[in-house]
């Protein structure tokens, strides 16, 4: 991909077609696009427009608007408002006091999750910046490193997590109440990965938590709350609906069919699922094949 170097009203970019972003953005965690920094003229407006990235603009003086979603927010020095991607939005400058803000275009399957820890929702897209000096800094050094070079790059990119992590740093209430959640979920999903890609061997739960890194009880806890199951019932539903796949898809054996879902003892591997079906696993194959026969 061929790189151009865009430098109007201070900003750069590096993509040739900003709608290049948008094919990328489930494989990038978080890329920074473009920046700049403006002084409007009064009343100086944008929109209606839809843009493809997420654009993030601090205002550093003066006020303005910004029209999303049906809303009108009426903004100051000290606040940052977000534009989504695909939502068409309008801002304007204030005609007394117009503002000067700086912005940030910028994509990835993180970003999202970004901006959330930073306080900002599609239905409230403002915040409030207590460190706005910190902030700025960091996006005027972006500036100055607009050459499109790999050491630039990297560069770049130091200044957008250090500016991510003071928005976040802003907003400690959202961080607080979210972080537990989040570590669980990630738990639990970890588990769940764990048990799918292994219940063909014999996997333990216990074994799981270890993985992950916390004791067996919690997992438990954790994973009931949120799967209403507990690890052990999940991998054996899970094994026994992999069963009755290969007993009605496959004239394997029943010893090894049971050795492909886990169960090196095929007799404790019948007696687990006859508790779960109410039937053997060669009563339910001949019975699947039957209804199979009667469709046909």
């Amino acid at each position: 991909m061929g790189l151009i170097n865009l430098r109007e009203n201070g900003a750069f970019a590096s993509f040739e077609n900003i709608s290049m972003m948008q094919d990328i953005t489930s494989v990038t965690p978080i890329t920074l696009d473009f920046c700049g920094s403006e002084q409007c003229a009064p009343g100086f407006g944008y929109g209606p427009a839809v843009r493809p990235v997420y654009i993030l603009h601090v205002i550093v003086s003066g006020c303005g608007i910004l029209k999303t979603a049906g809303e009108t927010f009426s903004l100051k020095k000290g606040q940052a408002f977000l534009i989504y991607p695909g939502e068409e939005n309008y801002y304007e400058a204030d005609r007394e006091r117009p503002w000067r803000y700086m912005w940030i275009g910028f994509h990835g399957f993180h970003a999202e999750e970004m901006m959330r820890r930073a306080g900002f929702s599609h239905d409230c897209p403002v915040i409030r910046c207590h460190e706005l000096d910190r902030i700025v800094e960091c996006m005027e050094a972006m500036l100055r490193m607009s050459d499109l070079t790999y050491v630039k790059e990297l560069s770049r990119m130091s200044e957008l997590y250090a500016l991510l992590s003071i928005l976040s740093s802003d907003n400690p209430g959202e961080e607080r109440a979210n972080r537990q959640g989040d570590l669980n979920h990630q738990y639990v999903q970890t588990a769940v990965n764990l048990l799918t890609s292994s219940y063909g061997t014999p996997i333990r739960v216990a074994d799981v938590a270890k993985t992950i890194g916390i004791s067996r009880n919690y997992l438990d806890s954790v994973f009931k709350r949120e799967m209403g199951v507990s690890p052990k019932e999940f991998l054996m539903n899970f094994r026994m609906e992999k069963a009755t796949a290969l007993l009605a898809q496959t004239d394997n054996p029943i010893g090894v069919i049971a050795s492909e879902v886990g169960y090196s003892d095929p007799m404790t591997f019948s007696k687990i699922f006859r508790a779960r079906f109410g039937m053997s696993p060669s009563s339910f194959r001949e019975a699947s094949r039957k209804e199979h026969e009667i469709r046909t």
